[in-house]
């Protein structure tokens, strides 16, 4: 039984997707122009929201795990990367919360 390597390339290019590490997918469609909120839950045992997006800013208070909050935005534009990750998130109180420490199932939009 012979095989031609055109028969094996959407295996190679499906095991590529699965063994990929689990990170936050930020790809932005072209056509995403509607700005929604998003829900998401707090991942860290007691998560600091600041009056900006650096850790420099001052912290105004905290949520627990497993707390939901509403994330309005996020943004990577003059912020302090966290855990190697530069997003943070503006939630609904006006608030920004590093984006490390939330876990969301659906993208939130650009602030």
């Amino acid at each position: 039984m012979k095989f031609s390597l055109l028969t094996f390339l959407p295996l190679v290019a499906a095991c590529a997707v699965l063994a990929a590490p689990n990170v936050k997918s930020r790809a932005r469609g072209r056509d995403v122009i509607d700005k929604r909120s998003v829900t998401a839950t707090v991942t860290a045992s007691a998560l600091k929201y600041r009056t900006c997006p650096r850790t420099s800013c001052t912290a105004v208070g905290q949520y627990s795990e497993g707390t939901k909050v509403t994330i309005e935005c996020e943004t990577d534009k003059d912020t302090t990367t966290v855990e190697g990750d530069a997003y943070w998130a503006k939630l609904s109180n006006g608030h920004y919360a590093a984006d490390f420490y939330l876990d969301w199932s659906e993208l939130p939009p650009d602030c």
